[in-house]
């Protein structure tokens, strides 16, 4: 690690140590950004260009420009600052989402839908100008995202069911469907006015993008987290089991993502049931949390510059919808 890296450390493990309040969840509800799940059964589903599934976006604007060049056309109102937010982390084991203070960086479901919908049509209606031809539309149907699997398999149902595999999903996301249409005519969509008017993502710094991830690592060694780490591995071992290690995250040894046998059901079913007796996922969100929390003190000005950024095309995109009502 460099120096100006064990410097950054040192500032996250002091501000952890100095600034953050004692992290905790709500116990009754735990029997958890992550990130949507059952939610999306009664919510909106959120809508994918084919530029986006394609990963070509090219009005995407990086953070690490000056914050008063992040003045995009419109108002929003001010993100809270992290020192009066809510910083623990937010765990629904019925949903199955993990929420981290990051998240109130990010835009909601809701609007990530709103802002997807209508800048989906704007690529059709962009698309077929080019192509001088109508292109077909799928509707959003809702799927049902798995759960959170930051620390492992710990949905009991997904367990009896799925054993370690990940469940399909299912759901289809909105937009158009033409395989006959050049990418270079989505791509050149995708830089129209219109469709960047409607593009809230933005890239995060390096040096934050190493801060987050320094967190992570201060989260694992922190002893909150071999806390609940021990807890749990002493609970397999009453099962005569043992963690996986290594890079299996927080799987049984023997454990596969590949089949949905009684034996590997067994296993993820004993794993969870040991998750649920120790607390583990509440406690291992909360470490992540803890150390999460002064990295967004540290990144504050860079971090409110995003959310107003991405907030600011909500009501650009919610707009076009009101214009566009022929839109499924």
């Amino acid at each position: 690690m460099s120096t100006q890296d064990d410097d950054l450390a040192r500032r996250l493990r002091a501000r952890a140590d100095a600034e953050v309040p004692a992290m905790s969840v709500d116990v009754a509800a735990v029997v958890r950004g992550g990130r949507r799940r059952r939610l999306a059964r009664g919510g909106a589903v959120v809508a994918a260009t084919a530029l986006a599934v394609a990963g070509a976006w090219s009005g995407v604007r990086a953070l690490d420009a000056p914050p008063g060049d992040l003045q995009p056309a419109g108002t929003s109102t001010p993100s809270p600052s992290p020192a009066d937010a809510d910083l623990r982390a937010r765990v629904d084991p019925e949903a199955g989402t993990i929420t981290f203070p990051m998240a109130r960086y990010d835009l909601t479901a809701e609007e990530w839908a709103t802002v997807g919908l209508a800048r989906s049509w704007e690529m059709k209606r962009c698309a077929e100008a080019e192509v001088g031809r109508p292109i077909a539309w799928e509707t959003a149907t809702p799927g049902d995202p798995p759960s959170d699997r930051t620390f492992g398999v710990w949905d009991l149902e997904e367990a009896q069911t799925y054993g370690y595999a990940v469940p399909p999903e299912g759901g289809r996301a909105a937009g158009a469907v033409d395989p006959d249409v050049p990418m270079a005519v989505w791509e050149a969509c995708g830089r129209t006015e219109a469709v960047r008017a409607m593009s809230p993502e933005l890239d995060g710094s390096y040096e934050l993008a190493d801060a987050l991830l320094q967190a992570h690592e201060l989260a694992a060694a922190s002893e909150d987290s071999r806390s609940a780490v021990a807890d749990w591995t002493a609970c397999l071992a009453r099962h005569g089991l043992e963690p996986a290690g290594g890079d299996s995250g927080y799987a049984v040894a023997g454990a596969t993502t590949s089949r949905w046998d009684r034996d590997s059901v067994a296993l993820a079913v004993t794993d969870v049931r040991c998750k649920t007796e120790v607390d583990f996922v509440p406690r291992m969100a909360d470490a992540e949390a803890a150390a999460q929390a002064p990295v967004l003190m540290l990144f504050r000005d860079e971090l409110e510059a995003r959310i107003a950024h991405m907030r600011a095309v909500v009501p650009v995109a919610e707009a076009y919808l009101a214009a566009h009502p022929e839109i499924p």
